[in-house]
């Protein structure tokens, strides 16, 4: 009986999340910006995609592959879908996240559901960066002058920022096809 109920959970945001085709994330469209700016405008420390992969995937696949084209429809807005992710992560995933971290992890199901590149910031240092992105996004780093690609492995991404960089002012920035997520470094790294 307990295993047909947590059976029922695994399967339950897919019913309740269901399909959306939400506006995809642009550089012009403000609620995307500060979407994607309030998860992940500075080092984070908190690497969502590798919690997901230990936490969610064994249930919702490798970055949320399970969830189907049907994911988000009937969501009302942001704090839906965050209500859930809270749900899930402190029920079947079993693993309850601060309101920061949870802030992220919806960041990522946001991307998930609006079928956007995810992009975040986990770690800064004078002269790396490091974070995760949605495996099949294309990193850089631009300053308006000089771009540098950023390799990726799976999801995890880290960058030696070359000496003749500047910095200031420069942004990670992550592509799939026309969608864009960008972050700003608000400030040189320290």
């Amino acid at each position: 009986m307990k295993a047909l109920w947590l059976l029922g959970l695994a399967f339950l945001p897919l019913g309740v999340l269901g399909a959306q085709t939400a506006p995809p994330h642009k550089k012009s469209s403000a609620a995307s910006s500060a979407a994607s700016s309030a998860a992940s405008s500075a080092a984070s420390g908190f690497a969502p995609l590798a919690y997901f992969d230990a936490n969610c995937a064994r249930c919702h696949g490798p970055n949320g592959s399970f969830y189907g084209a049907g994911f988000g429809k009937g969501l009302k807005d942001d704090a839906a879908l965050k209500k859930i992710v809270k749900e899930m992560c402190e029920g079947p995933g079993n693993a309850p996240l601060d309101e920061a971290r949870l802030e992220i992890l919806t960041d990522f199901h946001r991307a998930l559901r609006d079928d956007a590149p995810f992009l975040v910031i986990v770690s800064q240092s004078a002269t790396t960066l490091g974070g995760e992105a949605s495996p099949d996004a294309k990193l850089t780093l631009e300053n308006g002058e000089k771009c540098v690609a950023i390799e990726t492995k799976g999801s995890a991404w880290k960058l030696e920022i070359p000496a003749d960089f500047p910095v200031k002012g420069a942004k990670v920035v992550a592509r799939r096809g026309e969608k864009i997520r960008e972050i700003g470094l608000e400030t040189a790294p320290e």
